[in-house]
């Protein structure tokens, strides 16, 4: 009777887990809501900021070394970097977006149960440290620039990919014409690739957040237990989806743990509890003896009842050396991102000059989901290859309502401060330009006053018939652009400063 109750409370807790994601998992898309009502009732609704990037750890520390100070306002990363010294890596078990969804898609690989023992070989190796430089090379290189970071942070993946995916969904067939696709993440179909061959693949080898927490989680306070009732039959270690528990079942290692409770629900023995105690570091049983690998020595047929952390290692000098490379390999990699020549876009208003922007710019796409007019677009290959997924605003689908229904909302929701508040006086992205050879009024003598009408400024002025833009008017929001009849529009919105300075 006992064992049945340990049973279905390992069930209850695996469930309690799920309804957890779930609920993160809604709370984190719930902004998008708003814009999918908005496309599809075209009625006014109130736009949230992102409930994710303010938490993001590796963000906060990139903006940091980027000296963005008012990173240092925002307490949310340092109150999860808190909770990781006392619940571990649970943020990436329970909370993760991107964890959640390789869940969900992981019952999809059902050939890894097939293969046991293969698989068992595989796990007997230690996880990759590759995530550990990949964070040294994205924060080192945040001293220059946050862009690399931007493109591994998997909270930033996340908010790209889900704002992309809307936007494709109900985008229009003209966004779907200029590169629709490209508002895929690549990345992100990767790492569902990998999820199939490996589970948890990204968060044990590869993410850059994972690494950030696994160095505090390894002093977790919330520790695995392993009682009495062990049979060293493994199935724990099986079941483990981290790696988290070495050859010698009884102990675990916190920096890949992220309590999942699938070695609780796997144990036949129901010896694995969950519960606080001390630094995980501790030894618990210092009378149990260790061999020189390592390994808890039991020949005296005890079997401790909370489980250790696999020992810290100190850091070596091929370590150091190696972290030092990875440092100076970020900061190369920035500079060389700027050799590759582009024209310069037309950007949201009060982006940073251009360099400085691309600098900045995470390409999280937050902006893109909260324009009313949709008239920012993710970038393609339009603006360089090392510009894809930034803010590009295309006239043609919506001009910038800024001032007349904006209230500067992609100033307010970006997480990096690449886009600055502006002074409706100084508003200005660019200068309208009429194409004669395709005008109707100049090319034909048609009597089309529609960028008239359109133009909020009173910059579009008709002579004879004819239209010229008064350049010292014109703010290049783009309704004229967008309100032209011809096919490809007559009248083009050119940047205002030409230089990528």
């Amino acid at each position: 009777m006992a064992k049945s109750k340990l049973q279905s409370r390992g069930q209850s807790d695996r469930l309690a887990r799920r309804m957890v994601q779930w609920g993160f998992l809604f709370l984190f898309l719930f902004p998008l809501l708003p814009v999918i009502y908005r496309r599809i009732s075209s009625q006014f609704t109130i736009d949230y900021t992102s409930w994710l990037m303010p938490w993001d750890p590796l963000l906060a520390l990139g903006n940091l070394l980027n000296r963005n100070i008012s990173a240092l306002i925002i307490g949310a990363p340092l109150f999860l970097l808190a909770i990781s010294l006392i619940f571990g890596r649970s943020f990436c078990g329970w909370v993760c977006p991107i964890g959640t969804v390789m869940d969900l898609v992981q019952p999809l690989a059902f050939w890894h149960g097939k293969k046991t023992y293969k698989r068992n070989r595989v796990e007997n190796r230690r996880n990759s440290r590759l995530r550990y430089f990949l964070m040294v090379i994205v924060l080192g290189g945040s001293l220059l620039s946050i862009k690399l970071l931007g493109l591994l942070d998997p909270l930033v993946i996340f908010s790209r990919v889900s704002t992309a995916s809307v936007a494709n969904l109900l985008g229009s067939q003209q966004a779907f014409e200029r590169g629709g696709l490209n508002y895929f993440s690549l990345l992100f179909i990767v790492i569902l690739l990998l999820e199939f061959w490996q589970p948890r693949f990204w968060c044990r080898h590869l993410c850059p957040q994972g690494a950030l927490l696994s160095i505090v989680s390894r002093f977790s306070l919330f520790n695995r237990r392993v009682g009495m009732a062990c049979s060293n039959c493994n199935l724990c270690k099986r079941a483990c989806p981290m790696n988290a528990i070495p050859p010698d079942a009884h102990n675990t290692d916190y920096s890949d743990c992220t309590f999942c409770l699938e070695c609780e629900s796997a144990c036949p023995e129901n010896g694995i509890s969950f519960g606080f105690g001390g630094l995980a570091l501790a030894v618990w049983q210092p009378s149990l003896q260790k061999t020189p690998s390592g390994r808890i020595n039991r020949r005296q047929g005890k079997y401790i009842t909370s489980s250790p952390a696999i020992p810290g290692e100190g850091i070596s000098r091929r370590q150091f050396l190696q972290g030092m490379f990875a440092v100076a390999a970020g900061l190369v990699v920035m500079p060389i991102t700027h050799l590759e020549k582009h024209p310069v876009p037309l950007r949201p208003p009060g982006a940073l000059p251009e360099t400085k922007f691309q600098n900045v710019c995470i390409a999280c796409q937050e902006c893109i989901r909260v324009c009313p007019t949709h008239g920012l677009q993710a970038a393609f290959l339009q603006t360089g290859l090392t510009s894809i997924g930034m803010p590009v605003l295309v006239p043609r689908l919506g001009g910038c309502s800024l001032g007349i229904s904006c209230n500067h909302l992609c100033q307010q929701v970006c997480p990096v401060k690449a886009i600055q508040p502006v002074d409706q006086k100084e508003f200005k992205i660019g200068t309208a330009q009429v194409d004669h050879s395709l005008c109707l009024a100049w090319d034909q003598g048609v009597k089309c006053l529609v960028c008239v009408e359109a133009c909020q400024y009173h910059a579009a002025i008709p002579h004879q018939g004819r239209v010229t833009v008064n350049a010292d008017k014109c703010v290049g929001c783009g309704f004229c652009e967008s309100g032209c009849p011809v096919p490809g529009s007559a009248i083009h919105v050119s940047p205002e400063a030409p230089s990528t300075v």
